[in-house]
């Protein structure tokens, strides 16, 4: 059964799979942990172009080690999780400093990284290094869990030993690079999550869960996600042709990012209750303000958090000193890297009052 499993898959992978990605097949470390860094938390259509636009700019460990931060944010901007590119940029410093710009080539080493787990110091160790190291993701737990019929919650350290512990299993002497792209990319094309393509797929006629009906119900979690509702309210103050904005050092979504003035509140609000609470007196005390206009308001959905973002254009004759905030130009904007709700905003052609 585990021999058909491993057989059958490197056989697919050399036969019939046609997924194409810039990095696969990639030897240069470097190239992988980019790759990888992107693709957490981010489909692969998504993190492609990204992929592209920071081999452009940083091609090598020692580049992207020397870089200004705010230039990698900026880069990195509408990606999301933005601690991924803090840790990233903590790494290659690392790089820099204690291997001396070279990528360690251990798994061990390579998991001592800022930011690198167990997953990722194994795709880097098997793809770079072909060392014997299986890799176990979302599309992996997936495949392992239908074919074999493990009801397991994969979210759970049982779970996860399990799989791993039979991941490894399977993982055939010196094609680890092979199988484990074989088998993510199997995940990503056959056996996907929705709509898995069961009756052409060569491993059914042993896959427990397809014969069994199970496949729909497979892999099984024992937490239920769930998502948390926040509303902000931002506070575009301009003074002639600058606008404040503050960076977010918060332990919080969005760190290291830059922001308007916020006031966030446990619901909706109208904007008449809004500039009559506390929290609006306090943010605008002692500031004579004109009220310009509002936007509509913009979603954005994250993993565990709905975000609901409005605009208010304030106008404010005399310059006032607001601590934590700093006055920027409006056409210096573009310098500073932001959650996607704001350049959302900013790119909006039809705010012209801004």
């Amino acid at each position: 059964m585990k021999q058909f499993f491993t057989n059958a898959l490197l056989e697919w992978n050399d036969n019939e799979n046609t997924r194409s990605m810039p990095w696969k097949g990639e030897k240069d470390p470097y190239r992988i942990w980019l790759s990888e860094i992107i693709l957490q938390q981010t489909r692969v259509e998504q993190g492609w172009a990204y992929y592209e636009k920071f081999i452009l700019n940083y091609p090598t460990v020692q580049e992207l080690a020397a870089a200004p931060e705010e230039a990698v944010f900026r880069l990195w901007q509408g990606l999301g999780y933005y601690a991924r590119c803090k840790n990233m940029l903590a790494a290659a410093k690392q790089i820099a400093s204690q291997y001396h710009g070279h990528f360690p080539n251990t798994y061990d080493a390579i998991q001592s990284l800022k930011g690198v787990g167990p997953y990722t110091s194994a795709a880097i160790a098997s793809f770079a290094f072909n060392l014997p190291h299986a890799v176990l993701d979302g599309n992996v737990f997936r495949v392992l869990s239908r074919f074999f019929d493990i009801d397991t919650p994969i979210d759970t350290t049982a779970g996860k030993k399990q799989f791993a512990d039979l991941a490894q299993e399977l993982l055939p002497h010196g094609k680890s690079a092979s199988y484990n792209q074989s088998i993510m990319d199997f995940g990503a094309v056959v056996c996907k999550p929705q709509q898995p393509a069961c009756t052409s797929c060569p491993l059914a006629t042993k896959c427990k869960g397809f014969q069994q009906g199970l496949t729909a119900l497979l892999p099984v979690k024992s937490k239920k996600l769930v998502i948390k509702k926040r509303y902000f309210y931002y506070l575009v103050l301009q003074h002639k042709d600058n606008v404040y904005i503050r960076k977010r050092t918060e332990n919080d979504i969005w760190q290291n990012l830059h922001e308007f003035m916020l006031i966030e509140t446990t619901g909706p609000e109208d904007l008449t209750t809004l500039q009559s609470s506390a929290a609006f007196k306090a943010a605008m005390k002692d500031i004579r303000y004109n009220m310009d206009g509002a936007s509509a308001t913009f979603k954005q959905q994250l993993t565990h958090q709905t975000i609901y973002s409005q605009f208010l254009l304030l106008s404010v004759s005399k310059k006032p000193e607001i601590p934590g905030y700093t006055a920027i130009p409006r056409d210096q904007l573009d310098l500073y890297a932001f959650p996607k709700t704001i350049t959302d905003f900013l790119r909006n052609r039809e705010l012209t009052l801004f």
